[in-house]
């Protein structure tokens, strides 16, 4: 049983080390957003909760694809509540791939983690990504 104890602390402290080595780094997030109004203020807020524990610098890009619904003034409030999203406003639908491009060529940090706006995949799970990038995943 001590054995077991033993063990478990020992992966939770390489755990910890992992995402420590991670904080260290700076990280950006693209999100293509297409008629998104409904989900991009949830999405931000949860960011702002995972965020801070993941890195020490960050900044979400918060990518407009030609949305036909209030998606780009939703984004513009979300800019003026939240210092570290920045907007792009594409003048129309050029599809996700594109806005993506758009978005990743924007980016200023270290790292770069693309999300869906609709909360697929939720901004919860990138600590598991960046411990993996840690370990030398790529």
């Amino acid at each position: 049983m001590k054995r077991e104890t033993a063990l478990a602390t020992a992966n939770k402290q390489a755990d910890d080390n992992d995402l420590l080595e991670a904080n260290s780094r700076s990280l950006s997030v693209v999100v293509p957003a297409y008629n998104s109004a409904g989900s991009l203020r949830d999405l931000t807020a949860r960011l702002a909760q995972v965020l801070p524990t993941l890195s020490r610098a960050y900044e979400v890009i918060l990518v407009n694809d030609g949305s036909r619904d209030n998606t780009w003034e939703v984004i513009g409030q979300i800019v003026q509540d939240y210092p570290w999203v920045r907007g792009i406003n594409l003048m129309r639908n050029y599809g996700q791939h594109n806005a993506l491009l758009c978005g990743i060529r924007a980016a200023q940090h270290e790292i770069l983690v693309t999300i869906d706006d609709d909360l697929q995949n939720p901004p919860e799970e990138m600590a598991k990504l960046l411990n993996k990038l840690a370990e030398g995943y790529d």
